[in-house]
């Protein structure tokens, strides 16, 4: 059979992908597209004929596969973790889960998730080396790091992959070619390819540049710490707020992404006074979605990001 492979756009949902190739190929079956997807989609996933009238992509269309994104009833197969998983209360309430389609929000990775469930409900057999892809993934989306310091110096080899596909723009070409080599070759190896090697060293000098300019731009804001990179994303050095000031619980970003602007919301992984809100319920009120610790929005328009931004910050000082 046939499957047109949609996930999210980031490591996880690559390597979600990735585990996903390895069973599907497996048995028999074969991929038709490759198709990264974002949040900016969400106003276009919740028309139920989504998968037949989107133009992500031209030609066939096959059974489509959805991997760490919310629901959509139109899949073959659907596993996610988010807790924003469900974006329509009528889809929630006809949701079933089967063999195909899993909703776990206690995974720290929809990595991982794919994994144990392709386990234990088609009796797959995985490869030994995905045990090392899915223990990175269960640090890097659920941002379980042993400091702020080790994600700016990034002295673990893993951290070069990881550095390779965030630098990559998601095309579908480019995100089958690295889903192929996540799929077939473990981390330490795909690490020292000379690309993704490279990938790492700029993003280790990258890395000290932008914590130079963080020291300057970074503005501190009661429970939060905010940086607006919208001009230059390029600056985006996410751990960077809780490595100058480890004391601040929030952090609160905007970059751009095309045409959108994006907020990114997150706490403070290391912070002793991690605040009550459940950042991913947060976003979603704005047409967004995420974790407990960790989640985004987009917007059409400046002055629309940065009214969002100082709503959030309020409500987080209030908290």
């Amino acid at each position: 059979m046939i499957y047109d492979l949609y996930f999210h756009n980031d490591f996880d949902g690559w390597a979600s992908a990735a585990i996903m190739l390895s069973f599907l190929e497996g048995r028999g079956d074969r991929i038709g597209h490759f198709v990264p997807i974002d949040h900016d989609l969400q106003e276009q996933w919740a028309d139920d004929a989504f998968f037949k009238k989107h133009r992500i992509f031209a030609g066939k269309r096959n059974a489509p596969v959805v991997l760490d994104f919310p629901y959509h009833p139109g899949t073959a197969f659907w596993f996610d973790h988010h807790p924003t998983a469900f974006k329509k209360e009528s889809w929630k309430r006809k949701f079933k889960e089967d063999r195909s389609h899993a909703y776990r929000p206690r995974y720290y990775s929809c990595c991982h998730m794919t994994y144990a469930m392709l386990k234990r409900n088609f009796g797959w057999h995985p490869p030994e080396r995905f045990k090392e892809l899915i223990a990175w993934l269960d640090v890097v989306d659920a941002a379980r790091y042993a400091s702020a310091e080790e994600t700016i110096f990034m002295k673990d080899p893993a951290f070069a992959v990881t550095n390779f596909i965030d630098a990559e723009p998601g095309t579908a070409k480019r995100a089958a070619e690295v889903i192929r080599l996540l799929a077939e070759r473990p981390l330490r190896e795909i690490a020292v390819l000379p690309k993704v090697a490279a990938a790492g060293r700029r993003e280790r000098k990258r890395a000290l540049r932008n914590l130079a300019y963080y020291r300057k731009h970074l503005v501190v804001r009661g429970a939060a710490t905010m940086i607006d990179l919208s001009a230059d994303r390029t600056r985006l050095l996410r751990y960077a707020p809780y490595y100058l000031h480890p004391e601040i619980p929030y952090n609160v970003r905007i970059t751009r992404k095309g045409a959108f602007y994006h907020l990114g919301l997150s706490k403070n992984p290391w912070s002793r006074i991690r605040g009550r809100i459940h950042v991913g319920r947060l976003m979603r009120t704005y047409g967004g979605g995420g974790h407990d610790g960790a989640g985004a929005a987009e917007f059409k328009d400046r002055k629309s990001v940065l009214r969002a931004r100082d709503e959030i910050v309020e409500r987080l000082n209030r908290t």
